[in-house]
């Protein structure tokens, strides 16, 4: 691993299925080599379906996990004694953000049972005795030297305040976006991600102006994806949205003074969900006026001019295209290297191997 923020870095990322193994091997498969002991408690019965992705960042792993068996849950122990701590010589720490599912900690720490929506921190050079509902988590391993001292200390604690809100937010963007990622932007993300993580754990006013700009782009990220949660709903405003996200208009419009406001946000959101739509082939051909109305835009003409001005044509040529087969795809070219086991790394859980 390096500490280094000069150097370029790759996206090589990796898959991991226990799909890939018959049903009695998959929670064997799953817990291989991640330097601690795991005990399975769920009945047989449950087959342990789950996959695992991420990249190493520079420095930093970043993987996300998903439970695949949404109807019955699994749970398995997991214990890693002082005989792992001095024969394997892990030193990191590994903050996970809990989606789904739950973590019991098993020794002494505040907030022990860790649910949808925690962020916590785990030391690798501590015992970690807990009990694994099988869900859908993110974790992020970081080396010790990255992160101040005091880190340590928050060993199995879940990390309070708006700042972790906004890096649980962050590491969701990010694993989301892994894929589109250059080489050239990775440096920049390893360190705004580092000075989020800096002002997470230790929140001095140092850290928080050092962080003032990532915290600005986790709060952004996290207002947009409300809005495309929201976004066909009548009511959706800047009132609704400082109220629901909990900030003042005034930091509001801040946010998005250089990119038109957060009105204009909206509406070419819904332009692009509703070229989608239009764009679909596999859906009966729709009423561009019924698209128009149902993406909040109640004057057609005013649509047709805002779409053409967006997209370069119209909704009508947009459906011409389509069903001519000649529709242009703008996507960016899919750049992902997929392997099973990364040399030097442990699968599920991005931990760096021996």
């Amino acid at each position: 691993m390096h500490s280094s923020m000069a150097q370029t870095y790759s996206t090589l990322m990796f898959s991991f299925s226990t799909l890939d193994f018959p049903e009695k091997d998959r929670f064997h498969a799953w817990v291989r080599d991640n330097h601690c002991d795991c005990i399975l408690r769920s009945d047989d019965s449950i087959a342990f379906n789950a996959e695992a992705t991420g990249a190493a960042l520079g420095p930093l792993i970043l993987s996300g996990r998903r439970w695949l068996n949404r109807t019955r849950s699994s749970a398995y122990e997991i214990n890693r004694s002082g005989r792992h701590i001095r024969t394997d010589g892990q030193d990191f720490f590994r903050f996970t953000l809990m989606v789904s599912g739950r973590f019991l900690c098993r020794w002494n720490t505040p907030q022990p049972i860790k649910a949808a929506g925690d962020l916590f921190v785990l030391d690798a050079a501590q015992v970690n005795e807990g009990l694994v509902e099988a869900g859908d988590v993110i974790s992020l391993v970081v080396p010790r030297d990255l992160l101040p001292h005091r880190t340590a200390l928050l060993h199995g604690q879940t990390l309070p305040g708006g700042v972790s809100r906004l890096l649980g937010d962050h590491l969701l963007s990010l694993l989301r976006n892994l894929a589109s990622l250059t080489e050239h932007e990775i440096p920049y993300v390893v360190q705004s991600t580092l000075q989020l993580l800096t002002a997470a754990v230790s929140p001095t006013p140092d850290a928080l102006v050092e962080a003032n700009g990532p915290i600005r782009n986790a709060l952004r990220e996290r207002i947009l994806r409300y809005i495309d949660t929201h976004l066909l709903d009548v009511d959706l405003t800047p009132d609704r949205i400082c109220r629901e996200v909990g900030l003042s208009r005034a930091k509001l419009y801040q946010l998005f003074e250089g990119s038109g406001g957060v009105m204009r946000q909206i509406q070419r959101r819904r332009l692009r969900r509703a070229h989608q739509v239009l764009a679909d082939p596999s859906r009966p051909q729709p009423h561009i006026a019924e698209i128009a109305w149902r993406h909040g835009f109640s004057n057609e003409k005013y649509f047709y001019r805002l779409f053409k001005t967006e997209f370069g044509h119209t909704p009508g040529e947009t459906l011409e295209n389509i069903r001519a087969g000649a529709v242009l795809k703008h996507a960016a070219p899919h750049r992902q290297d997929h392997v099973n086991r990364p040399s030097g790394w442990t699968l599920p859980f991005g931990v760096p191997g021996n």
